[in-house]
């Protein structure tokens, strides 16, 4: 598979109604096939078979392509940019099962074959966007019900390895730069919404992973007992427009009352990335997190908020790999990045 960074960044947001805060949105169903073990049970030869079956959902003509990608064949870099564009799951990239992805060639739509379950079908859109993500995992998994029959139990739902997906299997999800609620100390006010809404907040990627940038996933926790619809609604409807207006009005709090301090903050990590010529990746992403409040804010008028979402994923390590086409040490990476970087800005 040929991949480009520059092709679709999922982040894209900065032309998007609230793209100030909401760099991406994902849909995502898990779904397993009637007649074979879950994943962590199956055999070599389960997994292969169910490779065999739904392979074919490749060749369908109809509104949108996708193409099948033997992960076995890929290289490490490879893998390492799938799982930085939120393809594919970390753990599914150093897997050893037999296994699969098929991806849209826009690498927006990605469908895991063998990952925990059988498929997990998903789709990333730039912004708040959850109506138009949930529209392709539907005719995905539309494709795919033409071709087996899925693990459905009348009474429970779609049957999956894990029992918090079972019913719907439906996850919605958002990407979310929330630095302003961090500073104010909003954020025990957001966990207990959180909380009473069934909604998880968790760090850059996702499940068990620490906060970055002041990026957030929040995806809903819950799915027995609602369809498809419903989960989503709560989640676009009934709770993030709260968030987004809460972390809008925090922003307007530190204008007013701590304009210096935002200011100094702001250009001492402008000047950082502009200036560096080593630039760790946690360091870079915590810089860019805070230039990009500063392009939100209007206090930085010379970059564009989709220059800095971009960077997000260039400078992660499979993408500056793959950019430089080379087997890089640490220390050339953290060089590469402080190159790239300065480059982007001065474009």
């Amino acid at each position: 598979m040929h991949f480009d960074p520059n092709i679709n960044c999922p982040y894209a947001s900065g032309t998007t109604a609230f793209g100030d805060v909401v760099l991406s949105s994902r849909a995502r169903l898990a779904r397993n096939l009637e007649g074979f073990p879950f994943v962590n049970s199956a055999s070599v030869g389960d997994c292969e078979e169910v490779e065999l079956l739904l392979a074919p959902a490749c060749n369908c003509d109809d509104d949108f392509t996708l193409v099948w990608v033997d992960l076995h064949k890929l290289s490490k870099v490879e893998r390492a940019m799938c799982a930085e564009r939120h393809l594919i799951s970390t753990n599914f990239a150093d897997a050893d099962n037999p296994r699969g992805v098929m991806v849209g060639p826009e690498l927006a739509r990605s469908i895991m074959i063998n990952e925990e379950d059988h498929l997990r079908i998903q789709s990333i859109k730039p912004g708040l966007d959850l109506l138009n993500a949930h529209n392709d995992v539907m005719a995905m998994d539309q494709r795919m019900e033409k071709l087996v029959a899925y693990a459905f139990d009348e009474q429970l739902g779609f049957l999956t390895a894990c029992p918090t997906n079972v019913g719907t299997g439906a996850r919605f999800s958002v990407m979310m730069h929330l630095p302003a609620l961090r500073i104010t100390k909003g954020f025990r006010q957001l966990y207990n919404a959180c909380e009473g809404m069934s909604i998880a907040i968790r760090g850059y990627h996702g499940e068990g992973s620490e906060t970055i940038a002041d990026l957030y996933q929040l995806s809903n926790q819950v799915t027995l007992g609602y369809n498809e619809e419903d989960l989503r609604s709560m989640l676009e409807d009934e709770f993030l427009p709260t968030v987004i207006e809460n972390e809008r009005n925090a922003r307007m709090k530190i204008i007013e009352k701590y304009g210096a301090k935002l200011d100094d903050r702001v250009f001492r990590a402008q000047g950082i990335l502009e200036n560096a010529t080593i630039l760790p990746l946690d360091e870079a992403m915590d810089c860019l997190g805070r230039v990009r409040l500063g392009v939100s804010l209007e206090r930085i008028t010379n970059l564009e908020i989709n220059t800095i979402n971009q960077l997000f994923i260039d400078i992660q390590n499979g993408h500056l790999q793959w950019r430089y086409d080379g087997n890089l040490s640490e220390a050339e990476l953290q060089e590469k990045r402080a190159t790239l970087v300065k480059e982007k800005f001065a474009a």
